[in-house]
Formats: C-alpha cells, sequence, structure tokens
C-alpha cells in the first residue's frame, strides 16, 4: 500500500491525513494547511469529561486548549478552530520502509530521554517520575531490535529530534517550567492516542506485524492506570499554580503539537531528515 502525502504544510504532523492513510483510506488525502489540522494525534480530548473530571485542569483546561485547535469540522461539538481552504498541491505516492521507521524511533528515544533528565533533574516534577509511561528504555530495545533482527544500524538523530530536544533543555532552563509540562503531558498523551494507531499500521507495513515495546507498558493498564495516574499528578501541580502560570501552560499547546509532531515527518514523507522542523 502506497503513502499519499502532501510536500508543503505549516505545520508538521498532518497525524489525521497519516494516520487514514495508515489504516488503509486509498485516494488523495486532503489536508488543511491551517494549524488545525495538526491535532488530530490528540483525538482522544474530544471525549466527553466525566463529572470526576470537572475540576481536572488536564482534562478540562489543557484539553480545551487542544479542542481550541480543531475546526468544526474535525470536531463537530467542541471545534473552535476557523476552517481554511485546502490549498491544492502536488499529491506524492511514498511508502516508507525500515529505515525511515527506524529514524522515527530514534528520534523519538531522544525527545524522551531528554524528557526523561529534566524529569530527573527538576524538584518541581518529583511527582512525574516513574510514572510507568517512560518510553526511552523500551525504544532502546526496539532500536537494536533492528540491528539484530535486520542489520540496520541506528542512524544519528535526525533535526527534527535534535531541535525539540534543544528547547526542551531550554525551556527548563529558562525556568518555563509550565510550558514543559503542556510539552510532557502532550507527547505522552499523543503516543497513547493516535500513536498507538501509528504504529499499528506502520507494523503491518514494515515488520510483518512485530509489535515494538515502544507500544506495550509493563507498569499497568496505560489506559486505565498510568495515563490518569499521571493526570493527577499534573493536576496536583497546577493546583498551587497562578491564573498566569496556568495560562502559560495552556500557551504551548500548539507548539507541543508542531515540535512532537514533526518526529512524524520520516513516516509521512520522504527526505525528512533534512529538513528540520
Amino acid at each position: 500500500m502506497s503513502l499519499s502525502i502532501f510536500r508543503s504544510f505549516a505545520f508538521a504532523p498532518m497525524v489525521l491525513a497519516v494516520a487514514l492513510c495508515f489504516l488503509g483510506f486509498s485516494g488523495p488525502v486532503r489536508v488543511s494547511r491551517a494549524p488545525s489540522s495538526s491535532v488530530n494525534m490528540y483525538a482522544g480530548m474530544a471525549k466527553a469529561v466525566t463529572p470526576e473530571e470537572a475540576n481536572s485542569f488536564v482534562q478540562t483546561e489543557m484539553r480545551g486548549a487542544a479542542m481550541a485547535l480543531h475546526t468544526k469540522q474535525q470536531a463537530p461539538k467542541e471545534g473552535k478552530a476557523e476552517a481554511k481552504k485546502v490549498e491544492q498541491t502536488p499529491v506524492e505516492s511514498w511508502q516508507p520502509g525500515k529505515a525511515e521507521y527506524l529514524q522515527f524511533l530514534v528520534d523519538s528515544r531522544h525527545v524522551y530521554s531528554t524528557m526523561d533528565e529534566l524529569i530527573a533533574g527538576e524538584p518541581t516534577f518529583a511527582s512525574f517520575r516513574e510514572s510507568g509511561l517512560e518510553r526511552a528504555e523500551p525504544l532502546e530495545r526496539d532500536i537494536a531490535w533492528f540491528a539484530d533482527e535486520h542489520g540496520i544500524a541506528a542512524p544519528s538523530v535526525a533535526p527534527q529530534g535534535e531541535t525539540y530536544a534543544k528547547m526542551l533543555r531550554e525551556m527548563v532552563a529558562a525556568g518555563e517550567k509550565e510550558a514543559f509540562v503542556c510539552h510532557f503531558y502532550n507527547t505522552y498523551f499523543a503516543h497513547t492516542a493516535g500513536g498507538r494507531m501509528i504504529g499499528k499500521r506502520m507494523s503491518d507495513m514494515v515488520l510483518d506485524g512485530h509489535k515494538l515495546h515502544f507500544y506495550q507498558w509493563e507498569g499497568g493498564n496505560v489506559d486505565k492506570e498510568l495515563l490518569p495516574g499521571l493526570r493527577k499528578q499534573i493536576d496536583a501541580l497546577a493546583d498551587t499554580w497562578t491564573r498566569e502560570q496556568k495560562d502559560m501552560c495552556l500557551g504551548a499547546t500548539a507548539d507541543s503539537f508542531k515540535y512532537g509532531g514533526a518526529l512524524l515527518q520520516h513516516i509521512s514523507r520522504p527526505n525528512a531528515a533534512a529538513q528540520p522542523a
């Protein structure tokens, strides 16, 4: 199956288009250049908030900031972004292979490792440690598997991964902890949402159904235990923030989608490693 993609776009992910293709939808995929089209990896945020979650900063305000980037077409009940006219651009058929997927995994490991280092080194984030969601070690095993089973050595980290990791380090060094929390949570949420869907399709396409450790959690049920556990810790921290601090966190939403999703360029279009986000 070939993957139909567009060469040019404003925000890197275009995750909905990629996910639709990976799930087997054929034909040209119409993608808006508007920022709202980049956030669909986070479609789980469209679920209704339960009464128990009504006071949750993550489930109300952070989720609301994400939904504000959706158009009404993407999220009929909560979308707020203005729909932009789709620009017609050349469509190219391309199917990512093992090397491209491995590059995505290498860049992802670099970003997750950076987040682990920052969480470990900042006392404010102590409650986020050992959440069971950590992905650097599982990715380490997956990258080694590519070398052992397929003879494909791990490439160097590409500009997408380097750029994002550098930005996260600079963010924490500058004391922008609230913004980091937004990036941290949205990265993990995206991987448990649309990320798993994309991983399943890539597994079927290029790995003969092999399931990577990246998509397996050994510390508990990721949907019912691990992710809710992290949300509670973030909510507890947010309860200590001023309104201004909360707004700083929410203000990082678009960038968290942009830079986190940029890693997907390796499997959504060719020659991405040479083109930084």
